[in-house]
């Protein structure tokens, strides 16, 4: 993947579904991938007025999105795998778990950690 077809997805998929879904100011956590740190990322995050927080690679105390993908490999990896179909369903019935609460948890929970490793 490349930074053109990383802001495709920013813009066909990440906008639509946080407006379908949210009713919330967006807030986009990502890791220091190149693609995340590009010109045309992030133009793209500033055109549409979406807060990006920066946070270390592969780091679930400070970055959210490591949560959410640690629980996604759990959930998967309980279910019976055994074609293309059945890990596209598995990760539909996971989506379905993401509610707007769950979310603002782990922001929540990223928010203490950091709040924490300043004070220490």
């Amino acid at each position: 993947m490349n930074s053109e077809l990383y802001n495709e997805i920013l813009s066909d998929y990440l906008l639509p579904f946080c407006t379908a879904k949210y009713d919330l100011e967006l807030k986009l956590h990502q890791d220091n991938d190149p693609r995340h740190n590009s010109l045309l990322c992030r133009s793209f995050l500033n055109l549409n007025n979406i807060d990006w927080i920066k946070s270390p690679p592969k780091s679930p105390d400070l970055n959210p999105i490591e949560l959410v993908w640690n629980e996604l490999k759990e959930f998967v990896g309980k279910k019976m795998i055994g074609t293309g179909t059945d890990a596209s369903t598995a990760v539909r019935e996971f989506e379905k778990l993401m509610t707007p609460e769950k979310c603002i948890r782990y922001i929540n929970h990223f928010e203490t950690v950091r709040f924490f490793s300043f004070i220490n």
